[in-house]
């Protein structure tokens, strides 16, 4: 499911209110405006990072399995 950038900002925000705890990251693609933006989000703390960063992630988590 997607995340639109305002609603990452906001969880972002609150997220780094409560001390930046850890975040066992759920990245979703990033929205504004219902446009994709290249990015992706945390649906859990709004940390954005870019495509390249989501792929490598994701090819570090593949291997672990």
């Amino acid at each position: 499911m997607p995340i639109e950038l305002e609603r990452a900002l906001k969880l972002r925000k609150l997220h780094l209110e409560k001390g930046d705890p850890d975040c066992d990251h759920e990245y979703e693609k990033e929205f504004f405006n219902g446009i994709p933006t290249g990015d992706y989000a945390c649906k859990k703390c709004g940390q954005s990072i870019s495509k390249s960063s989501y792929l490598k992630i994701m090819k570090v988590r593949e291997s672990l399995d």
